[in-house]
């Protein structure tokens, strides 16, 4: 009743909260239009940390949750095959070919790392992460089998 108690009527209450969810929405949207254009003009590194000799090239697949923009990216080296998958703003999980470099396989394989610690690493130097050397591969030898 409205001469008691003098609190705010239930209407009021959903619609203070329907405003808050819409501007929460809004907030949502607009940090999802904002990560689409994020990586327009390449990744934040160019060299790739593994090999240290090839391009960094970023392919980005949209999509959309309620309607929000949510941009997915896969970052991919094209020397030495190892790929960043996007996992959360500005951090990603890395694949590194064993082959390429055995250290940094055991040390960023499957890891979750940020950009800041992707470009620490070019800034300081490959020290730590020199590529090995492949072994020269060795074609297979063919035999005869219809000897008789």
């Amino acid at each position: 009743l409205p001469g008691e108690g003098g609190g705010l009527p239930l209407e009021a209450i959903i619609g203070l909260l329907l405003l808050l969810l819409l501007l929460f929405y809004i907030v949502l949207y607009w940090r999802g239009l904002a990560a689409i254009d994020r990586y327009a003009n390449g990744f934040v590194i160019d060299r790739c940390p593994v090999c240290g000799q090839g391009h960094l090239s970023v392919e980005t697949r949209h999509e959309r949750f309620l309607g929000i923009p949510r941009p997915r990216r896969i970052v991919r080296c094209d020397n030495c095959r190892s790929v960043l998958r996007e996992t959360g703003y500005r951090r990603w999980r890395y694949a590194v070919d064993p082959l390429d470099n055995p250290e940094l396989y055991r040390r960023w394989n499957g890891q979750e790392i940020d950009e800041a610690a992707l470009i620490d690493f070019l800034q300081k130097g490959r020290s730590a992460g020199t590529p090995a050397p492949r072994p020269p591969a060795q074609p297979p030898d063919f035999t005869d089998e219809e000897e008789s």
